[in-house]
């Protein structure tokens, strides 16, 4: 009798065990899905960013040109490294 009892318990955790598993790869395949959503929208924003930064520097005076280019090299120097 214990001995039916025990493997009827085992049997329910390896049924359990295999049945819970089955759910990990479709996750695993949303998650991929959504990092990879991530990035090519962080690269699009980006992207725009960049250009919309060359546009309001192609509208600004020679002069303000300059200024802009040289405050850019200085906060290069003195900013610290960023890393990821």
């Amino acid at each position: 009798m214990k001995r039916l009892r025990f493997l009827a318990l085992l049997s329910l955790f390896l049924l359990l065990q295999f049945s819970y598993t089955d759910c990990f790869p479709e996750a695993a395949v949303r998650q991929k899905k959504i990092d990879r959503e991530r990035k090519q929208k962080e690269k699009q924003a980006r992207k725009a960013y960049e250009l919309d930064l060359k546009k309001h520097h192609q509208n600004q005076s020679k002069e303000t040109r300059a200024m802009m280019k040289q405050s850019r090299k200085k906060s290069k120097k003195f900013t610290p490294l960023k890393t990821k």
